[in-house]
């Protein structure tokens, strides 16, 4: 089948099968070499769903990291053109060494998706580097990619609760699961930017 330039790659997400036990993050972390520290690329938030009675609840767990929105809120506040989105591909990409520590890409993103080193966790700067702590996210582990590998995240999920593809692929793997715009502003709690995800909620 022949790619659309709108078929982007998008992660899946099963509320269903999540249990939060946070694989996806060390993972995220080991494949990155992220060292010790606030910066964490995959983030796990958890709420309790009360229902009609005490033995009527359920966990709910949201994984996630950058999103890789269709209309990215970081590319636009970024002066300095360090975050670029690859049509082909729909991965938003930071360019570290053009990064001029703004940081207005971090309050500009919706998620909470994009991050800033401190002094332990990122004690020396690399050559090329215009400040000490360049603006750093999610990359779809694009290396992976590369060699024919899917997301560190996705490939360690126990659960099976993550995966990875065309969204064309996706959808027929799965079904017809992505959200609509409102609902995505339930599960996030702010205003949806088309983010690069296919959401199956809990039941």
């Amino acid at each position: 089948m022949e790619k659309s330039i709108n078929d982007n790659y998008f992660f899946y997400f099963d509320q269903n099968r999540c249990t939060g036990c946070k694989a996806c993050i060390v993972s995220c972390k080991d494949w990155n070499q992220l060292n010790p520290g606030p910066v964490s690329w995959r983030k796990i938030v958890s709420a309790e769903d009360e229902g009609t009675n005490e033995y009527d609840f359920k966990v709910l767990n949201v994984t996630y990291g950058c999103l890789h929105c269709a209309e990215p809120e970081c590319v636009k506040a970024c002066a300095s053109g360090a975050i670029k989105k690859d049509p082909e591909t729909g991965m938003v990409i930071i360019d570290r060494k053009a990064c001029t520590g703004l940081q207005q890409c971090v309050i500009a993103c919706p998620y909470n998706a994009i991050y800033i080193a401190d002094d332990q966790q990122e004690p020396e700067m690399e050559e090329g580097w215009q400040v000490r702590h360049p603006a750093q996210k999610c990359t779809m582990c694009w290396d992976r990619l590369a060699v024919g590998k899917k997301p560190a995240c996705v490939d360690c999920c126990p659960q099976r609760a993550l995966d990875f593809g065309l969204v064309s692929d996706l959808e027929e793997k799965y079904g017809s699961n992505i959200l609509l715009e409102r609902e995505l502003k339930d599960v996030f709690k702010c205003e949806p930017t088309s983010p690069s995800i296919v959401f199956k909620k809990k039941r």
